[in-house]
């Protein structure tokens, strides 16, 4: 386990060891590269890693998973740049994170959430405006303020410079599960791009029970797999502990959701062996 660095969000920090994007932008309109042409203008030199610029358009829920899954894998001092943003030109606070080990900037309308409490938030700085470095836009604050302030943060400048003390972040909706004997009752909180269904149960929440079944709706139901593998040449529909510690329903080679219709917002009933 990595231990927190003293020199993040602090003054005379050393320059990050990258930059990274996170954006419902897609790649057909040129927002990604004005973003990075920005980027490499205002911070030459420091490299720029994008995480997804495919989250579905307005998806913040999409986007909070995605910086979750992928923010722990980059080295400590990185710049996590992410813009879903459907309030843009709105009253939603513009924000710098402090976490144990990065800084986040982006919109505060949940985005940021999962992936700076997980790793330890430190400090919300509301970004300030006007700015000489940067500003506000109606429409793409990506470019006028996001960009330009990662930048300034990615070659040492302080968070201190860049905004004023805020409260806690935003926080998504998180839908709670509930205990009905040796069940355990989630929904499907994700579809990925291949058709698998992410759903809130945690192996955490599971402990050392063992999974027996899951009933998923008008009489569905997945069995118990250690990986997608084991249903090859089936029409079966798996359960199994995904790499993030979740509960995910898959079929082999095929889309899940296609097949069954199943979708976001669909109960889940995990059945175990013996009871709580």
């Amino acid at each position: 386990m990595r231990t927190p660095s003293p020199a993040i969000g602090q003054p005379g920090a050393a320059v990050a060891p990258c930059i990274t994007l996170t954006t419902d932008f897609g790649t057909r309109d040129g927002y990604v590269g004005a973003m990075k042409g920005r980027l490499r203008t205002l911070a030459p030199g420091i490299p720029l890693v994008d995480i997804s610029h495919d989250i579905p358009p307005q998806g913040i829920l999409e986007g909070s998973w995605c910086l979750r899954r992928a923010v722990p894998q980059f080295p400590p001092g990185t710049v996590h740049a992410a813009v879903v943003d459907p309030g843009v030109g709105g009253w939603r606070n513009a924000v710098i994170v402090v976490t144990d080990h990065f800084l986040l900037v982006g919109p505060d309308n949940g985005l940021l959430a999962l992936a700076a409490r997980d790793d330890g938030i430190r400090r919300v700085i509301a970004i300030r405006d006007p700015h000489p470095l940067w500003s506000k836009s109606a429409s793409f604050d990506g470019l006028t303020l996001f960009a330009p302030v990662a930048a300034f943060l990615a070659q040492g400048g302080s968070p201190d410079e860049a905004g004023d003390e805020a409260g806690d972040l935003v926080s998504l909706p998180e839908p709670q599960l509930s205990r009905t004997g040796n069940a355990l009752v989630g929904q499907v909180l994700l579809v990925d791009r291949f058709g698998n269904c992410i759903t809130n149960i945690h192996k955490d929440d599971v402990g050392s029970r063992v999974m027996e079944r899951v009933q998923i709706r008008d009489g569905l139901e997945a069995r118990p797999c250690g990986h997608y593998a084991e249903l090859a040449g089936s029409a079966s529909v798996g359960a199994l502990w995904n790499s993030d510690g979740y509960l995910e329903l898959a079929m082999f080679g095929q889309p899940l959701t296609e097949r069954h219709a199943v979708k976001a917002g669909h109960l889940v009933r995990l059945v175990l062996k013996g009871p709580f």
